[in-house]
């Protein structure tokens, strides 16, 4: 972007940007954005003097500093994150889910459960078929998630050109907290419905590794 051009207003806009990302939770407080707003100012007075181009050009680097130390930080912040996941992903012993987990009826499984990485999280995943409905197996994990009385439930309900899928969350209601997914779809003028069933482990702890 040539910042020369671009109206003066939008020009500040876009140099003092960094700094309200990375400024405090009351951004209006923090001392160097004053100073940095009150130089601004300044600017829009002396756009056209030798002056004010100066502070343009002090204002444009400092914003590219600051831009390129937050790049950096994020880069950094998600290395340590992907190493952390890895390690959980290949830490040794069973791959099961939470035990109070609701058997889901006449189930047939594609496969023993594993550990996957999904959306920068570890995910015990297993998948399968039923004949059942998505909503009756649904309604089977409700049911079990009501006698039990421990567990918080939220039920989504889809059903787009014809295909039918229902999302169910259960989670405990004490510390360590459980959660666990279920996804059920069944395509138009199917007799099989896909199921899929996973459970978040705990989040690693990124600052020690």
């Amino acid at each position: 972007m040539n910042l020369k051009y671009l109206p003066c207003s939008v020009l500040i806009a876009s140099i003092l940007f960094a700094t309200f990302m990375r400024a405090e939770e009351n951004p209006m407080d923090d001392p160097d954005l004053q100073q940095l707003l009150k130089q601004a100012q300044e600017m829009q007075k002396n756009s056209g003097s030798a002056d004010g181009r100066k502070k343009l050009a002090e204002l444009e680097a400092m914003a590219k500093q600051e831009a390129a130390q937050q790049d950096q930080e994020e880069k950094e912040e998600k290395e340590k994150l992907q190493a952390a996941l890895k390690k959980q992903l290949d830490a040794p012993g069973p791959v099961t889910f939470p035990a109070w987990m609701p058997v889901t009826p006449e189930f047939k499984p594609a496969g023993k459960p594993a550990k996957k990485v999904v959306d920068d999280e570890v995910k015990i995943v297993q998948t399968g078929t039923s004949p059942l409905t998505p909503e009756k197996i649904a309604d089977n994990w409700q049911a079990a998630a009501t006698e039990a009385n421990n567990l918080n439930q939220s039920l989504n309900k889809m059903n787009v050109n014809g295909k039918i899928t229902r999302i169910l969350f259960l989670s405990t209601r004490t510390d360590p907290r459980q959660e666990v997914e279920l996804e059920a779809s069944r395509e138009p003028d199917s007799k099989i419905t896909q199921v899929e069933i996973s459970s978040p482990l705990p989040k690693p702890d990124v600052a020690t590794e």
